[in-house]
């Protein structure tokens, strides 16, 4: 028996050399093997390609790096003789008029806090901001309108037709705009500035702006990433790419060539340049062919002889302040800042690759294509830099596979050393190895220079990972150029044009912008421009006299509307701010959210998908009181805030016959059918009479009727939904008198409404409407009152 199982364990004892022989027999047929050995060759002169592109492309950065030093050496010897004009100068200096374009394409999440943090904290005066919005983006429109009602310094510059277009061709709307709204002011402006909906403007921009733009036509301020997690690849690689291009390549660059390319952002046109452009292209300045306008621009003004600065300039801010020990004067601590324009890049590789390869098709491929190779030599080499990544970024990727696979064999040979040798890549004594080892050279100084402007401009916490950012940096930059090399290409086969390649954009919070730390509901409605601190503190002395939440206690004073406590609680709670129409709402939307918990919590619900419900409330919901709504209703809940009078109309009518609206809904199909009013003007109405509704208990309050305390401990004991009981159950209490119960419940309004008539008082019927409508549709009018 034993005898038997002799040959089974000899075999299973010699397993493990059998299949160590076995694998190196077949790495040797492997290695040994014609097509193998055809493959290597290959490898080895795409190896001499590589090195030889790399040695091209690191020449030319170490040139520019050494042309930097040397300019930077120059400039700090000549500084006493340049126009380097103090803080104070700039204070003192006459405001030119700006016209702030801002072109915007779905960035209702961002515009409005844009607008917001642009306007409070912006240290100039003299200056009207113009959003340039498509006619088929409803909710960026809303979000503009929104910050407009509160702020007159915004415009809104409509695009004559359906986006997403280029957005080249919304700046040339915007610029119809500014005009327009010259003729009105009947004044020019001074100057055009360039800014995105995501940009956070350091509060000097505009005054750097103001003192340069009499001594160019075009400036461009430095653009830079705001601060990221430190260990997140994709979004810091963003922070370490700008802080060379504008710290070092841009400053080379304007010197070298006198000709700035625009980024986009912080860049500012004299007037008159613009006039220029727009007389040479049809009322068109800017390049609607182009993805990259801003880099299109930037070389016709120096074709059209126009000067064109960068300009870094250094400002002392205050970042804190305290007491001073004797007197209680406040002292505040400053610090140098650059004056320069920061955003949120993308911190999602997908999204990255997006946006990197709409600037390479823009332009290296588009760029090349229009400009082709104009100029004199210094304007033709930075073309060249330009564009080298369209034949760089897969030469980088190439080396990095072929480091790979040579770093395979080489544990091959090591492991394997009987499996056979293959030929080297490189002969250690041959020319191509010299410049292996100068290519080496090369990348200790990108690396180096990396360091260096990153740790200047975000600090040595964020150097610490850049060499490994590079790395990713140049995947990134790779996957774009195919990206866009695949889209060009379908372009010129199809002859379909190019459109608005949309990357989403994020805006910083209250803390991010160092506006506080916006956990108190105060702080933001001050942040939004509802209130100011002498109100707040008001309030909050009535409120230490007789609790009210702050929000209802500011609506009852008058001092905010439930629109700017909509955006306070947004802020303050980290919620999405929409807009809500709750007679718009599905009956078997409303079916998942009963009406019973819709009154007891004060929330509405707005759309489903999936185990999903989307609720609107209008004011802040505790963690306790979410958690017991999601229970009740069974579902993950996301919250998103809307006008209080909106939720509260909606949970009293939404749920009911809405046919108790009839005459309002007809009385709005009639205007909208006499193309007296259009859709926008009907919803703006709507939302008027709906700003009419308040539930009665603040009705009560707000009369003096009850205390908010009182009012809350009765409500407990009545039916949510019936405000009547409600009513009848405080006077027979004795908590309120029957006067104060019939003035408020007067003072809500009951259908119908009476549309046509706030159409009238809005100012949308002239007075010759008003006449056609009451004699050939008299009974509207009669439904209406």
């Amino acid at each position: 028996m034993i005898e038997t199982f002799d040959p089974a364990i000899a075999q299973a004892m010699a397993f493990d050399g059998g299949v160590g022989v076995w694998i190196e027999s077949a790495l040797a047929d492997l290695l040994s093997g014609d097509a193998f050995r055809t493959y290597w060759t290959v490898l080895g002169w795409l190896t001499v390609y590589a090195a030889i592109a790399i040695f091209i492309s690191s020449a030319d950065d170490a040139f520019l790096d050494l042309y930097f030093w040397v300019l930077t050496a120059q400039r700090v010897i000549t500084r006493p003789f340049r126009f380097v004009p103090s803080q104070k100068r700039l204070d003192e200096m006459d405001q030119k008029k700006l016209a702030v374009m801002v072109p915007a394409w779905h960035e209702a999440d961002v515009i409005g806090r844009m607008l917001v943090n642009t306007l409070k904290t912006m240290d100039y005066r003299n200056y009207e901001i113009f959003v340039g919005v498509y006619p088929n983006d409803q909710e960026t429109i809303n979000e503009v309108e929104r910050i407009v009602r509160q702020n007159p310094g915004i415009n809104i510059a409509y695009v004559g037709h359906n986006g997403p277009t280029c957005k080249a061709d919304n700046l040339n709307w915007m610029i119809a705009g500014i005009v327009k709204r010259e003729a009105e002011l009947g004044q020019m402006f001074d100057g055009v500035v360039m800014q995105d909906s995501e940009d956070v403007i350091h509060p000097m921009s505009f005054k750097v702006i103001n003192a340069y733009l009499d001594r160019a036509d075009m400036l461009q301020l430095p653009v830079l990433s705001m601060p990221r997690k430190w260990s997140s690849l994709t979004a810091c690689h963003y922070m370490d790419e700008f802080a060379e291009w504008h710290g070092k390549d841009l400053i080379a660059r304007s010197h070298m060539t006198d000709l700035v390319p625009s980024a986009g952002v912080a860049t500012a046109f004299s007037r008159e340049a613009i006039e220029l452009l727009r007389k040479e292209r049809h009322n068109q300045p800017f390049n609607v062919d182009s993805l990259t306008e801003d880099y299109d621009i930037g070389h016709r003004f120096y074709e059209a002889g126009l000067k064109s600065l960068f300009v870094r300039y250094w400002a002392r801010m205050p970042y804190a302040k305290r007491k001073a020990w004797i007197g209680g004067r406040d002292i505040y601590k400053y610090r140098r800042e650059l004056v320069c324009t920061r955003e949120f890049f993308p911190d999602i590789a997908k999204i990255s690759v997006r946006q990197k390869s709409r600037w390479m098709l823009g332009i290296s491929y588009l760029g090349w294509k229009q400009l082709g190779w104009i100029g004199p030599p210094s304007h033709r080499y930075f073309l060249y830099r330009d564009r080298k990544a369209i034949w760089t970024a897969p030469t980088g990727m190439l080396a990095y596979a072929i480091l790979l696979q040579w770093a395979l064999y080489w544990l091959i040979a090591t492991v394997f050393p009987q499996a056979g040798k293959l030929p080297p890549l490189i002969d250690p004594n041959s020319w191509v190895w010299t410049l292996v080892l100068i290519n080496f050279v090369f990348l200790v100084n990108r690396v180096i220079h990396r360091l260096i402007f990153t740790g200047w401009a975000h600090g040595l916490k964020y150097a610490a990972l850049a060499p490994v950012r590079m790395v990713w940096a140049n995947w990134i930059g790779y996957l774009a150029s195919m990206r866009a090399a695949r889209r060009y290409i379908w372009h010129v086969i199809s002859g379909k044009q190019l459109t608005w390649d949309k990357t989403m954009h994020a805006y910083p919070s209250m803390a991010e912008l160092g506006q506080g730390e916006g956990n108190r509901l105060g702080e933001a409605l001050i942040y939004w421009g509802a209130i100011d601190e002498t109100v707040l503190q008001r309030a909050l002395a009535l409120q230490a006299d007789e609790y009210r939440p702050l929000g209802l206690l500011l609506l009852d004073l008058g001092e905010i509307s439930d629109d700017q406590l909509a955006d306070g609680v947004a802020e303050h709670m980290g919620w999405e701010r929409v807009d809500l129409d709750p007679l718009a709402a599905k009956p078997d939307l409303l079916r998942h959210m009963p009406r019973a918990e819709a009154a007891k919590y004060g929330a509405f619900p707005v759309a489903r998908e999936g185990r999903s419900l989307t609720i609107a409330v209008g004011e802040p919901l505790s963690e306790t009181q979410l958690a017991d709504l999601r229970h009740k209703l069974g579902r993950h809940l996301k919250v998103v805030v809307a006008p209080l009078s909106d939720v509260s109309f909606g949970i009293r009518f939404a749920y009911e016959d809405r046919e108790v609206f009839a005459a309002d809904f007809r009385a709005a199909r009639v205007l909208r059918k006499l193309s007296i009013l259009d859709d926008d003007q009907i919803r703006k109405v709507w939302r008027s009479l709906r700003q009419d509704w308040a539930r009665l208990g603040d009705h009560l309050v707000r009369r003096g009727a009850i205390s908010h305390t009182r009012l809350l401990t009765e409500q407990k004991g009545v039916d949510a939904l019936d405000e009547a009981e409600l009513g009848e159950t405080l006077v027979q209490k004795r908590l309120i008198k029957r006067n104060d119960l019939l003035a408020a419940t007067a003072a809500q309004p009951q259908p119908p409404l009476g549309f046509v008539q706030r159409a009238r008082a809005l100012g949308y019927l002239t007075d010759v409407e008003w006449t056609e409508i009451q004699e050939a549709h008299a009974d509207l009018i009669m439904e209406d009152a």
